[in-house]
């Protein structure tokens, strides 16, 4: 179970919204990303199907809520 302010990490590959190759990374081979939950986002009558997430690159992205990892470091690695 995820709730806003969560910390998760996250495939790049498994962004929704913008498009996975929009994502800003560090490098080229960076293949995951850690933020925290926003708010999330319905589809049609299924609520919460979607986290919107604020990642440590300060860039705003849509990933579906069972592609999610809870993040329990302190700190982002990254």
């Amino acid at each position: 179970m995820t709730r806003e302010g969560d910390r998760v990490r996250f495939r790049i590959e498994d962004v929704f919204l913008p498009a996975p190759g929009e994502v800003r990374a560090a490098t080229p081979d960076e293949a995951e990303l850690a933020g925290s939950i926003l708010r999330f986002s319905d589809s049609g009558s299924v609520s919460q199907v979607f986290a919107v997430i604020e990642v440590v690159r300060r860039q705003t992205v849509i990933v579906p809520v069972d592609k999610l990892q809870l993040d329990t470091t302190t700190e982002f690695d990254r």
